[in-house]
């Protein structure tokens, strides 16, 4: 006897698999970018502006994606881009830029707040 319940299970487990998919680490480092770009700008007396270098590091401690981002906002990945995985979250973004600042920010879901998409 088949559990009626377990193809709404499977379901709903493949659609938030495919969310999860949709986002890629180009676009959550796109939009991390230009959010820190906006807070940073008003409230910092000392100048943080690209172009910066980009890691995001999984909650194992690995670096998943590494990057450049452009005065311009673009988004230049460094190697391979990988698949999202949801294991990889809580993660964090350490951003540097050309005078060795470096802020950090932690990313708890995998979404995208890129201005570009």
């Amino acid at each position: 006897m088949k559990d009626a319940g377990s193809g709404l299970t499977e379901a709903i487990k493949n659609k938030s698999l495919r969310a999860i998919a949709a986002v890629s680490y180009q676009d959550i480092a796109c939009g991390l970018a230009h959010e820190m770009m906006d807070l940073i700008r008003p409230c910092e007396h000392r100048k943080f502006s690209p172009p910066f270098k980009m890691l995001i590091i999984d909650s194992g401690g690995s670096v998943v994606f590494e990057c450049r981002v452009s005065k311009d906002g673009k988004v230049r990945p460094v190697g391979l881009v990988p698949i999202v995985q949801d294991s990889d979250f809580p993660a964090t973004a350490l951003l540097t830029d050309s005078s060795f600042v470096t802020r950090t920010f932690r990313i708890e879901h995998p979404v995208t707040s890129c201005p570009n998409n």
